[in-house]
C-alpha cells in the first residue's frame, strides 16, 4: 500500500495500544494488564533506555494483591514493551525490572505498584570489572572490546567500525560504563534496542523512518512542533599535539564536521561573515594517544554541528510508528528552512487512558528540505487532497 493511501486509509488509524510481555517466555501479563494505568518510556541515543510502569494494584477474594503477588514482576525479570497498533506491533523497550515501587496508602483502593525498567545494558551494570584490554604490541578493537562484553548476553551486534583504540586500555568499571567511555572516545552512539547494540557513528544516511507530518489535514500526525537553533555552539574544535621535536611548540590541529548535510546549508554558514572564528579548544585527556585526541575532536565537531533542535509531539495512533532514536525522520509541513530531514535524538512514549503519545527531540546540522526540489510540500498536497474526503 503507497504512503498516501495509508494515510487515508481509515484502517490505518486503529487505536494503538500497549504490549507488555514478561519473563524468558515472553509472556502476556493477562488480565493484570487492566489494571495498568500509566507507562512512560524515556529512549534517547546517547543514555540508557528506561520506562516507568504504574499499575493500580487492587486485593482479590484471598486477601493477595492482584499486581504485586502475581509472580509475574521480579526484580530482574526481563520485560519487553510494544506499541500494539493492531495491524502490527512494535518494539519500544526491552531490558529487565530494576526496582519495584509497592505503595499501600490509607486508602486502599489508590494502592500501587510501580515498576522501573532499564533497558538491556542494565546487565552489563552489575560487576565492577578490572581488566587490561589489549598490549601495546597488539591491541584490542573497541568492536573486540564490545563483543567480548555483551557475549553472555543473548544480544547481537551490529555491523560497525573497529574504532579508535590504538593501545592497550585499562578498565576499572562496570562494563555498560567502560563501553561509553569508548564510545565517546570515538565519538560514536552506543544504542541498545530490540536484542541488538549498535556501536559506530551517527547513522545520517539510515533509511527515514515515516514522515512527522504538521498542517496536512487529515494526514496530519504531529500535534506541535518547535524549533531553537543555537548559534554559539562552535563550528571547529582545536586542539594540541605534543612537539615533534624536543624543544619546539605543540602542534596545534583543527577538526571540522565531516557528517553528511540533512539540509542544504550547513548552520555554520550563518556565521561566515561574523569575522571571528567559532573554535572550542580541547585539551588532551589522560594517557590517550594522537590518534584518540584526533577521534574525540572530531565527535565533539559532529556533535556541535547540530545547532538546531526540534521538539514536539505526535499522536502515536495517527503516526502508526515507534519513533526510533538515532535514525533520520522527515518533517513536512514546516516550510523550505525547517522542513526536511532530522536525526531523532530522544523520545518518550506516553501509554495513558487518554491514548499512545511521542514527545520528541531532533536535531540537524542544516536547513532547507534538500529532497524538495521546487516539488510542493506533501503536507499541503495530503492537505488539498484529504479536503475533498
Amino acid at each position: 500500500m503507497s504512503l498516501l493511501a495509508q494515510l487515508l486509509d481509515p484502517g490505518f488509524r486503529q487505536a494503538a495500544s500497549v504490549l507488555i510481555q514478561v519473563g524468558e517466555a515472553q509472556a502476556d501479563i493477562g488480565s493484570v494488564a487492566a489494571l495498568v494505568s500509566h507507562i512512560e518510556v524515556r529512549v534517547g541515543r546517547a543514555e540508557a533506555a528506561t520506562a516507568t510502569l504504574t499499575i493500580d494494584d487492587r486485593r482479590d477474594e484471598t486477601g493477595n494483591w492482584m499486581a504485586a503477588d502475581s509472580g509475574l514482576f521480579d526484580a530482574w525479570t526481563p520485560i519487553v514493551i510494544s506499541a500494539d497498533f493492531q495491524t502490527h506491533v512494535e518494539e519500544v523497550l526491552r531490558g529487565y525490572i530494576t526496582q519495584l515501587k509497592p505503595t499501600y496508602p490509607q486508602n486502599g483502593g489508590e494502592a500501587k505498584l510501580t515498576l522501573e525498567v532499564q533497558d538491556d545494558s542494565a546487565a552489563l551494570g552489575r560487576e565492577q570489572v578490572r581488566k587490561v584490554w589489549g598490549s601495546e604490541d597488539q591491541p584490542a578493537t573497541d568492536r573486540s572490546i564490545v563483543e567480548e562484553s555483551i557475549q553472555a548476553l543473548t544480544l547481537s551486534l551490529l555491523p560497525g567500525p573497529d574504532g579508535a583504540a590504538s593501545r592497550s586500555l585499562t578498565q576499572d568499571a562496570t562494563p555498560i560504563q567502560f563501553l561509553r567511555e569508548r564510545a565517546r572516545a570515538n565519538g560514536f552512539e552506543l544504542t541498545f534496542l530490540a536484542g541488538e547494540v549498535y556501536f559506530g557513528p551517527m547513522q545520517l544516511e539510515s533509511d527515514p523512518q515515516a514522515t512527522i507530518m504538521v498542517y496536512a489535514g487529515s494526514a496530519t500526525n504531529c500535534l506541535s512542533f518547535n524549533v531553537t537553533e543555537d548559534a554559539q555552539k562552535p563550528d571547529a574544535i582545536a586542539f594540541e599535539l605534543a612537539p615533534r621535536e624536543e624543544g619546539s611548540d605543540p602542534i596545534t590541529e583543527e577538526v571540522t564536521p565531516d557528517l553528511p548535510l540533512l539540509g542544504q546549508t550547513p548552520c555554520a554558514a550563518s556565521g561566515a561573515g561574523v569575522g571571528t572564528p567559532s573554535v572550542l579548544r580541547v585539551s588532551k585527556e589522560g594517557d590517550e594517544t594522537e590518534e584518540e585526541t584526533r577521534a574525540r575532536a572530531q565527535g565533539l565537531a559532529n556533535e556541535n554541528a547540530f545547532k538546531i533542535t526540534a521538539t514536539g509531539e505526535l499522536d502515536g495512533t495517527l503516526y502508526g510508528h515507534v519513533l526510533l532514536p538515532g535514525r533520520t525522520v522527515r518533517v513536512d509541513g514546516t516550510g523550505e528552512r525547517n522542513g526536511g530531514l532530522y536525526y531523532v535524538d530522544s523520545v518518550t512514549h506516553q501509554f495513558t487512558p487518554e491514548g499512545y503519545r511521542q514527545q520528541f527531540q531532533l536535531i540537524r546540522n542544516a536547513t532547507g528540505d534538500a529532497d524538495s526540489l521546487g516539488a510542493p510540500p506533501l503536507a499541503s498536497a495530503l492537505s488539498a487532497i484529504s479536503s475533498l474526503f
